[in-house]
């Protein structure tokens, strides 16, 4: 066995170290062949999870039993969807390229600030001026210039986005998110900001950032999160696992002990539903799993069944979630 499949094993276990966490993450920058392979591996291992104690199973064998059982299926596509996807491709488009057209003199262009949003239910991709690549979680809204000025690039974010920075020493790239400043030169992280939380979260994958918050100014490494109590005006650092925080723009999200409450907004903004539930009750709750988008919110309440008995009723797009 190799090193890097022993390290996968022990990955899918929860067992890894920060060394190995690194490992992981440089291995599945090297090919996109890597990561659709943890991927895969962690979608059959996440989902057995939820049926079975890992402790009395063996990670290899099972990994290639539960393999054999799948069976491809052939991906089907509407119309509505074709026509979305259609429209999201020509706002990326005209973002980027009409942006890089008028960036040539940025002294001289007329500077127009440009609104995306993405709403519940979808996840967008746009590249910026700059060669900035960004992907745009649902219900979020990002601001931007159609061109950058020439000593600093300033975005705007309200909700969750995963950025790739172009490398720019003369101009570091600036992203201002509910009184919180992130500032990068060329790097890549996540950001979920949204406006009905009370917490701006940061995990930095690759590079370096700064956070400016009021006067005070932090830095992060690789492999770090932030989060900002937007009401206590507290700051909290940890060591996480970068992957984790940032798959959802690979169609997957992933909790990992989750305010239930938290994951609730999540998935009503996943899958476009409207939830309702009784707040005090699953106050102080925690949710572990991974929901997907080729899936529907059925997936996610059969899932939460198994960690907390609940009924529910789903009438169109509302759901009503209570004890059972």
């Amino acid at each position: 066995m190799s090193e890097i499949e022993s390290i996968i094993q022990k990955y899918l276990q929860g067992k890894t170290s920060e060394e190995e966490n690194q490992q992981l993450h440089q291995w599945m920058q090297q090919s996109p062949e890597n990561k659709k392979r943890l991927f895969a591996e962690k979608d059959i291992w996440d989902s057995y999870s939820f049926h079975s104690n890992l402790k009395k199973y063996e990670v290899t064998p099972e990994l290639e039993l539960l393999k054999k059982r799948i069976e491809p299926k052939q991906a089907t596509i509407s119309l509505r969807k074709i026509l979305r996807i259609a429209a999201i491709l020509i706002v990326t488009f005209g973002l980027g390229w009409a942006s890089r057209f008028a960036s040539f003199s940025p002294e001289t262009a007329e500077v127009i600030m440009q609104e995306i949003f993405v709403p519940k239910g979808q996840v967008n991709q746009v590249f910026l001026a700059d060669g900035t690549r960004i992907w745009i979680n649902s219900e979020t809204k990002l601001i931007t210039p159609s061109v950058f000025s020439t000593n600093e690039r300033v975005v705007k974010l309200n909700g969750e986005a995963f950025f790739e920075v172009a490398k720019d020493a003369k101009r570091p790239f600036r992203v201002e998110v509910h009184g919180q400043q992130i500032e990068v030169l060329g790097t890549s992280f996540n950001v979920r900001a949204y406006e009905n939380s009370n917490v701006i979260e940061t995990t930095l994958a690759t590079g370096q950032i700064q956070l400016k918050i009021g006067g005070q100014t932090t830095l992060l490494e690789p492999g770090e999160q932030s989060l900002f109590n937007k009401t206590e005006k507290q700051l909290a650092i940890s060591k996480v696992n970068p992957e984790t925080f940032s798959s959802w723009k690979d169609g997957r999200y992933e909790f990992h002990n989750e305010d239930l409450l938290e994951v609730f907004k999540v998935v009503e903004r996943w899958y476009d539903v409207e939830i309702t539930a009784d707040e005090d009750y699953f106050r102080g709750m925690h949710f572990s799993g991974v929901i997907k988008r080729n899936k529907d919110a059925n997936h996610f309440l059969e899932l939460l069944n198994l960690t907390v008995p609940v009924r529910y009723e789903i009438k169109a797009e509302k759901i009503k979630i209570s004890k059972k």
